[in-house]
């Protein structure tokens, strides 16, 4: 690419101030009448001819307003779908961009927007069904009737009872690239039947469609830190743009090479969906394109400003989200660190090195998950995943059992070198937001006002403040006794903490997603410092106690596992016997009565006689009384009301109480609260829960006795502190959501 001489020597980025000062104003701008009032300012500046200051408050003003429009664009969706959520069925026509994947026993469809009875709602939308839907094929729209919720994120969910309630409609026109990528998956389709693993893998890597991939292959890329290589994304858009213009500059055609891309980079979006990577690249391609074709040199680092900034403009959210800070982090690191300071012979590592700085601090703060190596481990499978890219697309050509053959091949080929790293992964806590913005705060502004080796040097510095953060964070400790109530949605699981000890009860869960502990779960223990557990206790298996606990045995250090001696069994009980046989964990069968010292935390052990006929796994769950000096917690899991009867005859009276069953009208029963007489009570339940959890009457019983209840649904996660003289009460949110 033609570059000014002049600015390449300075390294100068002209771009840059006015991308911190648009994200400025998305972050921190509240009402038009600021935006307004930048604007103004820019009149001024334009007037006395200040060209530079008006364009940087007019950016400012831009983002002030485009977070304006959004707040109030999600307003107005929230009062439009607000009356919509009721105990009523809700027709939903949504058009169809992605297909159905399967989490357990569920079916999952996601939609970017969708029309629910009339009222259009520009906000994604998840339709669940628990039968096997039909093929989509070439259709356009979904139309289904069922139940709408929002989901404890807040997003519009569906649940399709029959088969007779969801229907497809309309054709896609077989002219647009949407259609062509329709018809190539149903191309291939066929051999999903005798090629599972290698049919999901072209439809991935060629057609940006990673539906099909299943959870053990998502989980082998992302130990290796390569799960970015494995679905079209950037880095395909780039490989296949580079394919196009070294094929037609080799022709000798550089000026059709530059129109090229840039037709490419307005049909890549339209072929694969308008998924943010895919996105993302495009808008960098197009810019690059546009200022060969208008004979307008800048630099690489420009054009990545330039780039960010339009993305911004384009979609307002992108501010918050993981893939546009990872995109532009990793592209930024090796643009203004690892070119720097390349040399020759250490190339690719200077640049792996620069990349693995820049970005760990955010793969840490979003998902909490870290490859050490991440990026070399790109550089090495880079090249095997072209290769399946290659054969991908002669695939979608021409499909037949050699080509399977040879992505099987390489794709044993990175199953194997990312297994050979999955001893450097791991879950780690994660920088606090402060460090976080502070630290790629002053990467921006170093980008803006500082030049070359200086200005590399003061990133690289920069990201040592969020990671240096994390290390802080991944060693705190509890000074008193704490029981902690984790905010895991509509599920339970409670962490007893004393200097140096650990137990958890329960792991929280969700039916029909085995993967729900380590998405949620685990993050929440590595944030506060939880790397081992003495003794993690399994209330009963119902999936939202359970669900999360293999991934805790998996990932953490985990001393023994209590379980019930009543109707263990099932899925989810199966996949923990497995975790605790390949860690080699013991399993304790607890007894009535049992008693054992943890940190100077006594858990006392009640577990019903027998199995009742009413509701027996709930009545089956183990009761733990646990003492802390002078304090006691009584921490119930799921019984209902015959397990409670038999429970108030013993020796139950607590400071502390865990409500049983999330606040069911079918627990708290007015004998148990009369024998337990705590002070304080908690419960666990989901925001937007399906259940009505808790029940008015609970609650009531509650307030009836001067019990305060905290609730997760409204307060967050709670942490309850036994100091020697009183109990403190620390909830997540100040004022109830």
């Amino acid at each position: 690419m033609r570059t000014c001489p002049e600015r390449s020597r300075r390294g100068d980025v002209p771009a840059a101030l006015p991308l911190i000062f648009y994200a400025a104003g998305l972050a921190f701008g509240h009402s038009y009448a600021e935006a307004i009032g930048f604007a103004c300012v820019a009149v001024l500046l334009i007037a006395i001819r200040n060209a530079r200051l008006a364009m940087l408050c007019l950016a400012l003003a831009g983002g002030v307003c485009a977070a304006t429009h959004a707040r109030a664009r999600s307003d107005a969706e929230d009062r439009a779908i607000a009356p919509l959520i009721a105990d009523r069925f809700v027709t939903v026509v949504a058009p169809i961009d992605r297909d159905w994947s399967s989490r357990g026993e569920a079916h999952v469809l996601r939609c970017t927007r969708f029309i629910a009875n009339g009222v259009a709602i520009e906000r994604p939308i998840t339709i669940y069904t628990r039968f096997p839907p039909p093929p989509i094929g070439m259709q356009r729209f979904v139309r289904a009737e069922g139940f709408l919720r929002r989901s404890e994120k807040g997003e519009a969910v569906l649940t399709v009872k029959s088969p007779r309630l969801m229907s497809y409609e309309g054709a896609l026109n077989a002219l647009t690239p949407a259609a062509w990528n329709r018809a190539l998956v149903n191309r291939i389709r066929p051999f999903a039947n005798a090629y599972p693993t290698e049919v999901a893998l072209v439809e991935a890597l060629a057609l940006g469609r990673g539906e099909r991939l299943t959870d053990d292959i998502r989980d082998n890329y992302k130990r290796g830190g390569t799960y970015h290589l494995l679905v079209f994304s950037g880095l395909q858009i780039a490989f296949a743009a580079a394919l196009i213009a070294l094929t037609l500059r080799w022709l000798h055609a550089p000026r059709a090479g530059d129109w090229s891309l840039l037709i490419f980079a307005i049909a890549a979006p339209l072929f694969i969906g308008p998924t943010a990577s895919v996105s993302r690249a495009s808008i960098g391609i197009g810019v690059y394109a546009v200022s060969r074709i208008l004979h307008r040199p800048t630099t690489l680092e420009n054009l990545w400003c330039v780039a960010a900034l339009l993305r911004l403009i384009i979609a307002p959210h992108d501010l918050v989200e993981p893939a546009f800070h990872l995109t532009y982090a990793g592209a930024g690191a090796l643009l203004f660190a690892g070119k720097v300071f390349a040399a020759r012979r250490t190339r690719w590592l200077t640049y792996a090195a620069s990349a693995e700085l820049s970005i760990t601090p955010l793969t840490l703060f979003h998902f909490h998950q870290y490859a050490l190596g991440g990026s070399l481990m790109t550089l090495l499978l880079t090249p095997i995943v072209f290769a399946m890219l290659l054969t991908s697309a002669a695939i979608c050509a021409v499909p037949c059992a050699m080509l399977f053959g040879v992505i099987g091949a390489l794709h044993k080929v990175c199953t194997f070198v990312n297994g050979a790293a999955s001893p450097m992964w791991g879950y780690f806590a994660a920088p606090p937001l402060p460090a976080i913005v502070c630290g790629y705060a002053m990467a921006m502004l170093a980008i803006a006002f500082l030049r070359r080796r200086i200005r590399a040097l003061a990133i690289l510095a920069a990201m040592l403040i969020p990671l240096i953060a994390t290390l802080i964070v991944g060693r705190a400790d509890v000074p008193n006794p704490r029981l902690t109530m984790l905010d895991v949605g509509q599920g339970d699981s409670l962490l007893l903490r004393s200097p140096h000890h650990v137990v958890l009860i329960d792991a929280g869960g969700r039916l029909g997603d085995a993967h729900f502990g380590e998405q949620e779960l685990l993050p929440m223990l590595v944030d506060r410092g939880v790397r081992h557990i003495d003794v993690a206790v399994l209330t009963h298996v119902h999936p939202d106690h359970c669900g999360g606990m293999p991934a805790v045995l998996e990932n953490l250090d985990v001393g023994s596992v209590w379980i019930s001696p009543r109707r263990f069994r099932g899925d989810c009980a199966q996949r923990v016997l497995e975790s605790c046989s390949r860690h080699a964990i013991p399993i304790h069968l607890v007894r009535d009565g049992d008693v054992r010292d943890v940190g100077g935390m006594s858990l006392h052990v009640f577990v019903a006689a027998h199995t009742f006929k009413h509701s027996p796994e709930n009545n089956s769950s183990v009761v733990l009384r646990v003492a802390i000096g002078r304090w006691t917690a009584l921490l119930t899991g799921d019984i209902e009301r015959d397990a409670e009867e038999l429970l108030a005859s013993r020796q139950i009276r607590a400071d502390v109480l865990k409500v049983g069953h999330h606040g069911s009208k079918t627990s708290s029963t007015p004998i148990l609260l009369d024998a337990v007489h705590p002070r304080l009570a908690l419960i666990s339940c989901g925001l937007h829960n399906l259940f009505g959890h808790p029940h008015p009457s609970v609650l009531e019983s509650l307030r009836s006795r001067g019990i305060h209840a905290w609730r997760t649904d409204r307060n967050g996660t709670i942490d309850v502190d036994f100091l020697p003289a009183q109990l403190v009460v620390r909830q997540q949110f100040d004022t109830p959501r």
